[in-house]
């Protein structure tokens, strides 16, 4: 018998010879000759093994695929709320990551040039004595100053790098650098806390779907424990008399994707009860699933 192209043969436990697909890693015949002279023999946990990692190859192409209008990011814990710092600091503390430098957690205003203390009323487009204020909130924690610059510290809750994905896993939210960017310039400086609200709410932020959920990694729509506007507000300390209002703030947050307007955040309700609404963010922001597309369809970020 000669050798089918594409194919390879293994000797499974009971002797019987098997072609084997090489592109897929599937076991397509029962070859009922020896195996053809020169043949690759592989045993059946090898076969299941190249499939895995077949699937999986095709799994992470799909998925960079459909991510690939996200651009640059950078990561933060999953696990962080944040519980030590006011939501305002938080936002303006994300933002500042944008500018940090790949692998050594420095900020820098370029390239070449090291972001110092003296810089972060402007980078920041707030008053100096709003400076004051946030510099002793996250600093050693979370940034230190060096003679050379600025440096974000806490590398466990923000990493500019590739992740390590041996030992335990960690979860981690992608943050988007143009969409924080455009974003932060976009919204008035009062409405910081109310993006902060959201970011406070990172171990709530369903991995997959980016709706804020009581059981963030799961990945099935129909098992996801939403968490309702009503909670969202007894999480962060809001009156609930006053929900008309801040749905309305949240409303007009809205930013700029590719020449649309789009909104941070999503509500959806049914019925008139809007404290039942479930709470999706935009994927523009910050995305660690495998399309994004989906979000966007649930969310109905564009901004009527």
């Amino acid at each position: 018998m000669s050798e089918l192209k594409g194919y390879e043969y293994i000797v499974d436990a009971s002797g019987e010879t098997k072609a084997v697909q090489r592109s897929t890693g599937e076991i397509t015949e029962t070859v009922w000759m020896c195996v053809p002279i020169g043949s690759q023999i592989r045993t059946p946990d090898v076969i299941v093994a190249q499939a895995e990692y077949l699937k999986l190859k095709e799994q992470n192409e799909l998925r960079r695929l459909s991510n690939k209008d996200l651009d640059k990011f950078f990561f933060i814990s999953n696990d962080e709320d944040f519980k030590d710092l006011l939501p305002q600091t938080v936002t303006r503390l994300i933002y500042l990551n944008t500018y940090t430098h790949f692998g050594d957690n420095k900020l820098m205003l370029t390239e070449r040039t090291p972001m110092k203390r003296k810089d972060l009323a402007k980078i920041l487009g707030v008053s100096k004595a709003v400076v004051t204020k946030f510099w002793k909130e996250v600093n050693p924690k979370y940034i230190q100053e060096q003679d050379d610059g600025l440096i974000f510290t806490n590398t466990d809750i923000f990493i500019k790098r590739k992740l390590n994905q041996r030992g335990k896993y960690n979860p981690y939210q992608k943050f988007y650098i143009n969409g924080i960017r455009t974003l932060y310039k976009a919204t008035n400086i009062s409405n910081h806390k109310h993006l902060g609200y959201i970011f406070k709410m990172l171990p709530f932020i369903n991995l997959e779907y980016n709706v804020l959920c009581k059981n963030p990694m799961e990945k099935d729509l129909d098992k996801i424990q939403f968490l309702s506007l009503a909670e969202f507000c007894n999480v962060i300390g809001y009156n609930i008399s006053q929900l008309n209002r801040l749905l309305n703030i949240y409303k007009n947050i809205t930013f700029d994707v590719k020449g649309k307007r789009e909104i941070f955040c999503a509500f959806a309700y049914s019925g008139l009860d809007r404290k039942t609404s479930r709470i999706f963010v935009n994927p523009h922001i910050l995305y660690s699933g495998t399309n994004y597309n989906k979000v966007k369809v649930l969310g109905a970020f564009c901004k009527e």
